[in-house]
């Protein structure tokens, strides 16, 4: 019973507060009308005493009002406190929210970049390769057409001068042929001598790589029990373009599921693997042996 009237004592002050004055009012009133009733007659000047009595309970009442209407105003400049509170954490939020897309965004855009850049060169270089092959066709296409132009001046040579000058005319065109073809093989024989050495660097540039990322590995790589010396793993990892490591297949191992354990758990701890001395060596596919130096 108490709680019901604190509940609606706090949920409506105003109006309880006025209810509880016009019952005090009613009480005086009534104690009133109960002196006047049981004392005798009185003068006229007792009668004006309470007449004054009267007025003075009504300031008081008056005064109860204005405090109970304060609290009132109070509990609304609370409240309105409140929910300015709470629309400026609202707000903050959702800048915070804003601010996270947009950076999701941007991480997003940077990463199709990339793609795009990366596909871009592999179309640049598949049109080179095609242009080498072309120049390449071309030159001999030039030899044979060359060869059998020779052909047809031989030909025609024998069948005009005598046998002697035929035998002549026929040497000097075969030196002068052979000349032309010991251009056309010196000229080849140095494009071929061109592509050995750059795929000879590029080898070279690889296994760099490859080593570099077999000591990051070892780096992190902690020695199981039972360690035997000699043992070996050959790993296949798959990483994306910035060197993350997306995948570890362990292909062939020499030691037990421990040794083959930690090896995989090395790989992983050393994502990122390094970046790659040229572009041209980078593989998102790559295979190379792990032997520890126990």
């Amino acid at each position: 019973m108490h709680t019901g009237f604190f509940h609606e004592l706090k949920n409506h002050p105003v109006a309880l507060g006025l209810s509880i004055v016009l019952h005090l009012v009613l009480l005086v009133i009534l104690t009133i009308s109960l002196d006047h009733t049981q004392a005798p007659k009185m003068p006229a000047a007792p009668k004006a005493k309470t007449v004054q009595a009267v007025v003075v309970d009504a300031s008081q009442v008056d005064r109860e009002l204005n405090k109970l209407k304060l609290a009132e105003q109070r509990k609304k400049d609370k409240e309105l406190d409140r929910k300015k509170r709470l629309e400026r954490d609202a707000k903050k939020a959702r800048d915070k929210r804003r601010q996270e897309e947009k950076r999701l965004a941007e991480l997003k855009r940077k990463q199709k970049q990339a793609e795009k850049a990366e596909k871009a060169k592999q179309v640049r270089l598949d049109k080179e390769r095609k242009q080498k092959q072309a120049e390449l066709d071309k030159l001999e296409k030039q030899r044979q057409q060359e060869q059998q132009r020779l052909a047809a001046i031989e030909a025609k040579r024998k069948a005009e001068e005598a046998a002697e000058q035929k035998k002549q005319a026929a040497a000097e065109a075969e030196a002068r042929r052979q000349a032309e073809e010991a251009e056309l093989k010196r000229r080849m024989a140095e494009e071929e001598a061109r592509q050995k050495a750059h795929s000879s660097e590029m080898q070279k540039l690889r296994a760099q790589y490859v080593l570099s990322i077999q000591q990051k590995v070892e780096r992190q790589w902690q020695t199981p029990l039972n360690m035997v010396a000699g043992w070996s793993c050959e790993v296949m990892v798959q990483q994306n373009r910035f060197g993350d490591v997306l995948q570890v297949q362990m292909l062939k191992c020499s030691g037990n599921e421990a040794f083959k354990s930690s090896v995989e758990r090395a790989v992983r701890k050393a994502s990122p693997l390094p970046e790659p001395p040229s572009n041209d060596v980078f593989d998102k596919k790559l295979q190379f042996t792990f032997r520890p130096n126990t």
